[in-house]
């Protein structure tokens, strides 16, 4: 099972992970234990918002870990390993890149443009 998660605990039948998304929000947990609960052999979902832990108890003749793993990813809760990401995901990826490459070259171009215009004032005046 491949998941970017601090934590993943893993029994048959039974999930562990910790979700960076439910900690802190009792309206992430909600939307975490609705989704989850309604995979087909999902029978328990419990989200804590105070740890960001997500407990899923499977049936695993029925649901899958990776099932579960990619309803997270869907919700948002738990980022695509790179080699992974849906073609929106990739395009979205680069287009990000482009504008950070973009934006940190125009303000080194702003930044060397302020110091060519800086005239050096000397205290010994125009002669030295």
């Amino acid at each position: 099972m491949d998941v970017d998660s601090t934590y993943a605990h893993v029994l048959q039948g039974r999930l562990r992970i910790k979700v960076a998304g439910v900690k802190g929000s009792p309206e992430g947990a909600a939307r975490v234990e609705a989704r989850l609960a309604s995979i087909d052999g999902v029978f328990a979902v419990a989200a804590n918002p105070m740890t960001g832990s997500v407990l899923v108890q499977y049936d695993p003749a029925t649901a899958q870990q990776g099932e579960i793993v990619e309803a997270l990813r869907a919700l948002g809760c738990l980022p695509y390993p790179t080699g992974d990401l849906p073609a929106r995901g990739k395009l979205l990826v680069r287009l990000a890149g482009a504008v950070a490459q973009a934006a940190t070259e125009a303000a080194l171009q702003q930044a060397f443009g302020a110091l060519g215009s800086l005239t050096t004032i000397s205290p010994w005046g125009p002669r030295c």
